[in-house]
């Protein structure tokens, strides 16, 4: 069927407004006032709810009348109803699954009107900043009545030696032949290269239900293949055409690679090689553009995880996009693809628990339809913390779960992210949305400060947590320290969570580090995984990875950082910051190795020195300019320390210097000074020292005492000026990120200078400008906002040739850069 995108030419309004013009994708919220008093609390960032209405007039050809229409929604957040031409055409239930909707009844004449009314009224909703609207791409698919049905080509590893592909074809074309054709892709450009392989599909399956499609199956060899893993992402096209003679009927393709999986307690292989993975959490939404999904968006995010060490994702907590996935097969990232954040449990009151049982067969059939031929995809999770299983009926769920997704896929194994301590809770008879209600309006002043964690750490771990569910359990355990790792060790937390982990092919633990060890005797059978750890038990988790062969990976909370839920990362400096529930404008978690621009900070750091992304010491900077002041310590970051050295007036201001390494000892030097050596824990060495400009210098030794590398941080030279640095090349209709700092005459960034730039943009289109700021009232959806430590950046939609970005700020020289579009 033929795929043409359907993102131009709608409307929008709020119910009751008046209607703009708007191209997809579109997120509702980001364009919405914050208010301290919004449902959506700290979780969503005080975004306000609403009902949107969404309308496109088109065009249909007469030709259509005599075809299938399809229309694809790949993401309407939270729920929707369709109308075309005002008749009801379909529904979305769950805001993070895919949807075909077959409209070919409903099209009438030439001229025809789609609706999408988004219903966002009941919140909270969610535990994290969702968005709302179509925030993901639609298209229309267009075919014969005889077809390859949507997604319709499975391509299935049966062998590596020789490699050998199980192809399927489902189609409506009865007893036609199907042609299959199998092509190299470039690896750099995605572009077909030469045919490896000519197959034709004959005789077909007799469809499973009558009048249903029909699957066509046929098996080829490649002897000359080139398999697919993170560090080789190999990748191959199969194009399926059917035809009536000489006459093409419908052609359908998709990408794969060749790649098998196994798992048992001796470690997780991939082609029969083993693999550990090392994984960071994310979440849906893209920072400044809020939950719009964008190719380009999605694709800079891999590579930039990918090139600070990691080789795999969690999807927390819903189902990862298309842009996403097809990012992870070209660069070589593994998936852990997970389903949802509750069952039938709410979460929060508005959530997704009321259609839960309803749906859930058809998500895991989207979800898998989707995943299947992305050789990324090796991990299917079938949730997160979820409570149910502390009880026969949830463990009931959980089979359901399971042994629907073996139906729909043999081929990956099935995960959850189960939180130990958090079961054992519930089996406690107690109310946890009740409990995580308060805990989502409280605010509490006696949060922790650096290096503290906090008075009642000792506590017994069985009282100190009774009756939460994951909102009141995480501002609990910010309060308490690791208590949450130190409950899961307790008998009775393997007790009541053994009957659902043992309906998985591996287990999934959600800060249960403490259980590592002993699941090698008390479970020898177990397959474990991290599936949630804190960044900073990356040294100790990650030494039990490379030893422990029924351990095969670590997934951090969390890789890069997103809207909503408020602070649980972030270090404040004010007394109004201390504790978990932090109230507006509080903006985002705070809680990435990556920042919402995709900047490193020390976590990301020490990620990098532990997997060898980097081979030179990694100098973080605790921020200098808050004198006198000792921070507020956030449970889900261990340090605030960033890769700069330049504080403008922070003269003689203490300085905490944090150098991550490999190595057994550090020395520092600023200015050429030595202002000490100290040893290394963990992978890290600290310093305390005074700010002076100039060069911040470190050198890392073996035990041996011999240099093993050397890095420099340098702070701003002269005056500060605005420094404009497009991301790579433009393209006429493509996104482009544009970097816009502060920095000294020589390139260094200026943290402490902070200042309200404004933009002028011609010959593209402005779709975001902001900083990473957690804490900031300003938007993302004006051409004015603050640097944050000296960085901002912006997304342009490039729609000409040549575009010209312009910035000013008061005190700085204007600056401007011209782009040119290929």
């Amino acid at each position: 069927m033929k795929n043409i995108s359907f993102h131009t030419d709608w409307t929008f309004r709020k119910k009751g407004g008046t209607a703009v013009p708007v191209t997809l994708p579109h997120d509702a919220t980001i364009l919405q006032p914050r208010d301290p008093a919004a449902a959506t609390g700290t979780g969503g960032a005080f975004h306000p709810g609403g009902y949107y209405i969404y309308e496109k007039t088109f065009l249909a050809p007469p030709e259509w009348q005599d075809q299938d229409v399809i229309l694809r929604l790949e993401g309407v957040y939270p729920k929707a109803e369709i109308f075309l031409n005002d008749m009801p055409a379909g529904t979305v239930s769950y805001g993070y699954s895919e949807y075909d909707i077959p409209l070919c009844d409903l099209i009438c004449g030439a001229e025809n009107t789609l609706r999408v009314d988004v219903d966002h009224t009941d919140i909270p909703d969610s535990r994290w900043y969702a968005g709302a609207g179509i925030y993901r791409p639609v298209s229309l698919l267009i075919g014969a009545k005889a077809h390859i049905v949507p997604d319709g080509i499975r391509v299935t590893t049966r062998s590596i030696d020789p490699p050998t592909l199980q192809i399927d074809v489902e189609h409506t074309a009865g007893d036609a032949d199907i042609r299959i054709e199998i092509f190299e892709r470039d690896s750099q450009t995605g572009a077909t290269e030469k045919q490896m392989v000519q197959a034709t599909c004959r005789g077909t399956q007799a469809a499973v239900v009558p009048g249903q499609p029909s699957i066509s199956r046929t098996q080829i060899a490649l002897p000359d293949a080139k398999l697919w893993d993170a560090e080789h992402p190999n990748l191959y096209l199969c194009r399926a055409t059917i035809t009536d003679g000489s006459t093409v009927i419908d052609t359908a393709e998709t990408t794969f690679g060749i790649r098998t999986l196994s798992w048992s307690n001796e470690g997780f292989f991939v082609n029969g090689t083993s693999v550990l993975l090392k994984g960071g959490c994310i979440h849906h939404d893209n920072g400044i553009l809020g939950a719009r999904t964008y190719a380009e968006t999605e694709y800079r995010r891999v590579k930039i995880l990918k090139k600070g060490g990691f080789n795999a994702i969690r999807s927390s907590h819903n189902p990862l996009c298309r842009y996403a996935l097809e990012a992870c097969d070209e660069l070589g990232m593994y998936v852990m693809d997970e389903a949802w954040d509750m069952w039938d449990k709410k979460k929060n009151t508005g959530d997704y628990a009321n259609r839960f049982l309803d749906h859930y067969e058809e998500d895991l059939e989207a979800m898998i339809r989707k995943d299947y031929n992305h050789p990324s995809v090796i991990l299917y999770s079938i949730g997160n913390e979820v409570t149910e299983p502390a009880k026969p009926a949830g463990v009931a769920i959980a089979e359901k779960l399971v042994k629907k997704i073996k139906v729909l896929d043999t081929t990956r194994p099935v995960t959850a992210g189960i939180n130990l301590t958090l079961l054992f809770l519930a089996s406690l008879e107690h109310n946890p949305l009740e409990e995580a209600q308060k805990a989502q309006n409280s605010q509490n002043a006696g949060g922790e400060k650096d290096g503290e964690k906090g008075p009642q750490a000792q506590a017994s771990p069985a009282s100190a947590f009774a009756g939460m569910d994951s909102t009141a359990y995480n501002k609990m355990v910010s309060e308490r320290g690791n208590s949450m790792t130190r409950a899961a060790a307790m008998p009775a937390a393997d007790a009541v969570s053994t009957p659902v982990l043992d309906l998985l092919d591996i287990q999934g633990y959600n800060y249960a580090a403490s259980r590592y060890e002993q699941e090698g005797t008390l479970h020898p059978e177990r397959i474990l995984v991290g599936s949630e750890t804190y960044p900073y038990d990356l040294p100790a988790n990650w030494e039990m990875v490379e030893r422990l062969p029924w351990l095969i990976g670590d997934f951090m909370w969390t890789a890069w950082d997103h809207i909503g839920e408020v602070g649980i990362g972030a270090w404040g400096y004010d007394p109004e910051d201390a504790g978990f529930g932090k109230s507006y404008p509080w903006l985002l978690s705070g809680a990435g190795a990556y920042d919402i621009l995709g900047d490193d900070t020390a976590e990301a750091g020490r990620a990098a020195v532990i997997w060898d992304a980097i081979d030179t010491p990694y100098i973080g900077v605790r921020p200098v300019n808050h004198p006198g002041t000792e921070p507020f310590h956030a449970m889900w970051r261990d340090t605030n320390a960033i890769p700069r050295w330049s504080f403008n007036s922070c003269e003689g201001n203490p300085a905490t210097v944090e150098v991550f390494t490999k190595g057994a000892s550090v020395e520092l030097y600023s200015n050429n000074r030595l202002i000490g050596r100290s040893d290394v824990a963990a992978y890290r060495a600290a310093f305390e020292t005074i700010y002076e400009p100039g060069e911040l210098k470190a050198i890392a030794y073996d035990a041996q005492g011999c240099s093993i590398g050397e890095s420099i941080l340098q702070s701003a030279d002269g005056s500060t000026q605005i420094t404009i640095t497009p991301e790579g090349s433009a393209k006429v209709g493509s996104l482009l990120y544009v970097n816009i700092d502060l920095t000294g005459t020589n390139g260094a960034i200026e943290c402490n200078r902070d200042t309200l730039l404004t933009l002028d943009v011609s010959g593209a289109q402005l779709l975001a400008f902001g900083s990473a700021n957690p804490k900031t009232a300003e938007t993302f959806n004006t051409n004015a906002h603050s640097t944050y430590y000296g960085r901002s950046q912006a997304v342009l939609r490039i729609e000409a040739p040549e575009a010209v970005l312009s910035v000013t700020g008061e005190g700085l020289s204007p600056a401007q850069v011209r782009i040119h579009a290929e």
